[in-house]
């Protein structure tokens, strides 16, 4: 996949990706404030291989490899408040650090940080048929202490607060059958540190769009989404094939 990068980091090169997400949600009965408690976790397993070069201090370097196992697991806790037409959550979700991570290593399923994410998420389903959803999240990520910069020896790296939503437009052509456009928008707020410098031009952007597809079937769901890059900057840029099995 493509990658777009100023100054040091990756600068080109592909790779691929492929995780089996299991993520379990509970929600209560009970009526609390108006709404329900819920709680949910996200446990995700990775493959990850990438062959890319990097910019650093001494000159451009070739790094190849490849991991896999149990990536940063989720767990979440909110409310979520129901009508007729609206459906609205907000949930604080805490990102862990349980991926392996060695700084020695060229690959990582791990990023050996936590991330704080508060999320506000809404979901329209109107009576022509119309569905329009949006998910906002604000990540805040702690310091990966043991990072090493190749060609300076500089330690930790602190990944830039960002800012960014989820989102999909769809229609029922048929009772069963939703169409629709799915896709996502990243605006990183302050670029990143390393070794507790700020290292400039590492603000990330991204846009990205594609189709999506819904069958229900009862309690049975099934979700397919194709997502395309439009316009990336400082974030690799990788076309992403999403399949969601619901129950």
């Amino acid at each position: 996949k493509k990658i777009e990068s100023k100054g040091r980091g990756l600068t080109d090169g592909d790779g691929t990706l492929t995780a089996l997400a299991f993520r379990p949600i509970y929600v209560s009965d009970q009526s609390l404030f108006g709404g329900h408690f819920l709680l949910h976790s996200i446990i995700p397993l990775l493959t990850i291989t990438a062959d890319v070069t990097a910019q650093t201090p001494s000159g451009p370097i070739s790094i190849e490899g490849q991991d896999g196992g149990l990536a940063a697991v989720y767990f979440g806790a909110g409310m979520a408040w129901h009508t007729p037409t609206w459906h609205w959550l907000t949930v604080l979700d805490v990102i862990t650090p349980t991926g392996n991570y060695d700084p020695n290593k060229p690959v990582n399923t791990g990023n050996n940080a936590f991330v704080i994410e508060p999320v506000v998420a809404v979901t329209g389903l109107f009576q022509s048929g119309v569905e329009v959803s949006a998910k906002f999240m604000y990540s805040y990520h702690t310091k990966n202490r043991d990072f090493i910069e190749a060609g300076t020896g500089l330690k930790g790296y602190q990944t830039g607060q960002a800012v960014h939503m989820d989102y999909m437009v769809n229609y029922a052509f048929m009772k069963d059958l939703k169409l629709g456009v799915t896709g996502w928008i990243w605006r990183g707020l302050e670029d990143d540190e390393i070794g507790g410098q700020k290292r400039a031009d590492t603000k990330d952007r991204e846009f990205a769009i594609g189709p999506a597809v819904r069958y229900q079937s009862g309690r049975f769901g099934l979700v397919g989404k194709y997502v395309m890059p439009i316009s990336a900057e400082n974030r690799i840029e990788a076309n992403q094939l999403w399949v969601d099995l619901v129950y």
